[in-house]
């Protein structure tokens, strides 16, 4: 037998330890080199990865610039007919206007427009009580503001550099000529309170013969109805409410609380019953005129962004000092008189307690949910901070679905708030054609469903609340018919400020514009809908469905996710993405086998993605004003950017 082998020498703790961390040391040693290995190959992964991202990159740049030197090219052709076919549209409008002999000035005239406020700021001032006239030159004065309203809504619709006629040459932008048209609202606005400060004036000079007009018509009532007279002698004095016949945009009224009334304080309030308001008596004062001043428009709000807007009209409640009473010397009656030139004067106090008003909203205004106190709130303007105030506000309603009804702890100006965000974010949207000049529009909002017919320079609203029947159904240009809805509460109009307040990203206005450019053109081959991935992980881009709809349907009887496609937006290219609205996340990879392009147009063609009919229809050029009008609604609404599909 061999001999058998000695045992392993043991090692000492020192040599054990010695041991394990050699052991560690070639482990790490192991560890760092297998690291760095790795990193090497994820640097040179990286690497080429970036030169791959680099080489795609410079491919799509080099492809994009040559689509878009022919998509240019489309672009100049496209522009040319839509400017003939506007100096048609326009010379038509120029004739009608002709036949028409309207004598309202073109607020797209500055000369018409100027000529018009200086003829109305030299107009004579208000004499011998004639305010019925008077209210009704400032009407056409607030018809003039309401046009220029509309032409700076369509401006929005348009975006876009405009051409002075008057100078071939010279080239005014957008905010250029959105500052001279507010310019010109102010103009009109001044005149308009210098012209009601006068009619103040007129109800201060005639205060006494209000009074006594109101006592002989009092006297002659006792007098036929066999129930003694009324003495001259007597001195007693009626409490007069004067009240003039209300236009569209303003009611005025007074009530004159004379100085020697024998009977004391009023405890019931005043009823103006030709200008549906109402309006309590402060019991700290005993000889005034309370001056009611109804106008449907808010002229008092700063002109900077605002959370909330004044709807339904402001009511503004003022107390004007009475003359002092004429005094008889010897055969002479001695007045004092203001000079127009002189503003009549308030009285300034403070109330005891809260103050209560009703006044009658506008038919035209939309409240669908008259409950729902939240989304609406009663205000009174504060001078000082020229800010809308609701803290003290109590008792706040809506009387019988059309009377606002509140105490307010403070005399001034009184209106009711409103969200902006009130419509919108729009929860989805569908556009399709339903002829070739011919597109139906669905917008669901927040608070309703609104259905739109849109065609070649209109769009008609399709709804039959009552607040709409004075422009619903009816063919309105896109500024004239959202402004409109504006006025009566129904905000359709959004701005980049209303993208916090909506908790929506804000996104790409280039991505915004080539959307709506690709999407106006493609709507009479494809049926548009809103994507649920809009405002999620795309972040700043547009992402929209579409689906072929060569038959122009309005709904379609079969509708099958797999039909649809997913477009997405950068601001100079799109592209098809893979994401569906089932999908739990958002898949925003390519679509298979192909490419981000210039435009919608080239993408369904160099994929074979559509048919050759529906490509015709895209370019074609007899339907410029229709096309234009579509992205006009698109631009105004901000459909793309203010859509959240849950």
């Amino acid at each position: 037998m061999p001999p058998k082998a000695p045992p392993p020498k043991k090692l000492t703790k020192k040599e054990l330890k010695e041991k394990a961390e050699q052991e560690k040391r070639e482990r790490e040693e192991q560890e760092r080199l297998r690291k760095e290995e790795e990193e090497k190959q994820r640097q040179e992964q990286e690497r080429l990865r970036k030169l791959e991202e680099e080489r795609l990159a410079a491919e799509e740049k080099a492809r994009l610039q040559e689509e878009e030197i022919e998509n240019e090219v489309q672009k100049s052709v496209f522009r040319e007919n839509l400017e003939n076919a506007k100096k048609v549209a326009r010379a038509n409008d120029d004739w009608d206007k002709f036949l028409y002999c309207s004598i309202k000035p073109d607020i797209t005239q500055e000369a018409q427009l100027t000529t018009f406020i200086t003829m109305f700021k030299e107009s004579k001032s208000l004499q011998d009580l004639k305010i019925p006239e008077e209210l009704l030159k400032l009407q056409q004065a607030e018809n003039i503001v309401r046009d220029i309203y509309r032409f700076l809504t369509q401006l929005k619709a348009e975006r876009k550099p405009i051409q002075n006629h008057q100078h071939q040459q010279q080239q005014i932008t957008q905010n250029d000529l959105v500052t001279r048209n507010q310019t010109y609202i102010n103009a009109i606005r001044e005149i308009i309170n210098k012209k009601l400060e006068e009619i103040n004036t007129q109800m201060v000079l005639y205060a006494e013969f209000f009074i006594e007009e109101k006592f002989a018509e009092l006297t002659k009532k006792a007098n036929e109805g066999a129930k003694g007279a009324f003495k001259l002698d007597d001195k007693t004095k009626q409490e007069v409410i004067k009240t003039f016949a209300p236009t569209d945009d303003f009611k005025y009224g007074i009530f004159i609380y004379p100085s020697n009334k024998p009977s004391g304080y009023r405890h019931k309030p005043n009823d103006y019953p030709e200008l549906q308001l109402a309006v309590d008596v402060p019991r700290s004062i005993s000889i005034f005129i309370q001056k009611i001043l109804y106008t449907s428009f808010d002229s008092y709000s700063p002109n900077t962004y605002s959370k909330y807007r004044v709807v339904g009209g402001v009511l503004d409640i003022e107390y004007l000092q009475m003359l002092p009473p004429p005094k008889k010397v010897n055969n002479w009656t001695l007045k004092q008189n203001y000079e127009l030139r002189e503003q009549v004067k308030r009285l300034n106090f403070e109330l005891n307690a809260t103050f209560k008003v009703s006044y009658q909203l506008p038919q035209y205004i939309w409240i669908p949910n008259r409950e729902q106190q939240k989304v609406w709130r009663v205000a009174f303007f504060d001078r000082v901070s020229e800010q809308w105030i609701t803290d003290g506000v109590e008792d706040a309603k809506l009387d019988k679905g059309i009377n606002i009804v509140a105490s307010v702890p403070k005399l001034g100006p009184i209106g009711l708030l409103q969200e902006r965000c009130l419509d919108y974010p729009y929860r989805s949207f569908k556009l399709r054609c339903v002829g070739n000049e011919k597109a139906i529009l669905d917008i669901q909002g927040i608070r309703d469903l609104f259905k739109f017919e849109i065609g070649p320079g209109y769009i008609c609203l399709l709804k039959k609340d009552p607040e709409f029947s004075h422009f619903a159904n009816k063919k309105l240009p896109v500024g004239a018919l959202f402004y409109e809805l504006y006025r009566s509460g129904v905000n359709f109009i959004p701005v980049q400020e209303d993208c916090q307040a909506a908790n929506i990203v804000q996104k790409d206005e280039g991505a915004e514009e080539l959307a709506l450019t690709d999407l106006s053109e493609a709507v009479r081959g494809f049926f548009i809908e809103s994507s649920r991935w809009n405002n999620s992980d795309t972040g700043t881009q547009i992402v929209v469905k579409i689906k072929e709809n060569p038959e122009m349907d309005e709904e379609f009887a079969e509708n099958q996710e797999k039909d649809w496609k997913t477009i997405k937006w950068w601001n100079n290219k799109c592209a098809i993405i893979q994401a569906r609205d089932s999908h739990s996340k958002c898949n925003q990879n390519l679509l298979g086998e192909t490419e981000t392009h210039c435009n919608l147009e080239v993408l369904l063609k160099m994929h074979s993605l559509t048919t050759q009919d529906i490509l015709s229809k895209m370019k074609d050029l007899h339907y410029v004003i229709f096309i234009e009008t579509i992205q006009q609604v698109l631009r105004i609404t901000k459909l793309l950017s203010f859509t959240i599909r849950d």
